[in-house]
């Protein structure tokens, strides 16, 4: 499992936390599982959380998987102008906020990042494996019944 630093804006933050995100997209994803600390952008500027994902999909092959279905055809080529792949998101654990002032107090350097980076052997790991509190509050997704109306939605 691959271990990484991940961003959000604050809007798409919000529809994780509240479940309605199910998968996340980017342009390119590691072949293997990940666990990202979750880093939320403007106004927050924190780290906020920790997303499981699996599964990384192609949105070629949703393309292929859906082609009977034009509206999610048009999603996916949508998505697919700025987005290669798709996890799905298996949960998500809520933590304590590390605000980004005590990360660049507390740390020799910290990179907010523009995407995602890998943590494996860094400081910032060591820093959050000690200071992250996790709460007793998830999120958890079943990708059991998948419908092409949740594939690439807003």
């Amino acid at each position: 499992m691959r271990t990484m630093l991940l961003s959000f804006r604050q809007d798409v933050f919000q529809r994780v936390i509240s479940g309605d995100k199910i998968y996340e997209h980017r342009r390119s994803f590691p072949d293997e599982p990940v666990k990202a600390y979750v880093y939320v952008s403007r106004p927050t500027q924190a780290i906020c959380g920790i997303m499981y994902l699996s599964n990384k999909t192609s949105l070629n092959e949703w393309k292929e998987k859906y082609k009977d279905d034009l509206a999610c055809v048009g999603r996916i080529e949508d998505y697919l102008k700025q987005h290669q792949y798709g996890m799905e998101i298996n949960k998500f654990v809520f933590t304590n906020a590390i605000p980004l002032a005590d990360l660049k107090r507390d740390l020799s350097k910290f990179l907010i990042p523009r995407s995602y980076y890998y943590l494996e052997d860094t400081e910032l790991l060591a820093y959050l494996e000690k200071n992250i509190i996790v709460q007793d509050k998830c999120i958890t997704h079943s990708f059991d019944h998948i419908t092409s109306d949740m594939i690439c939605k807003s």
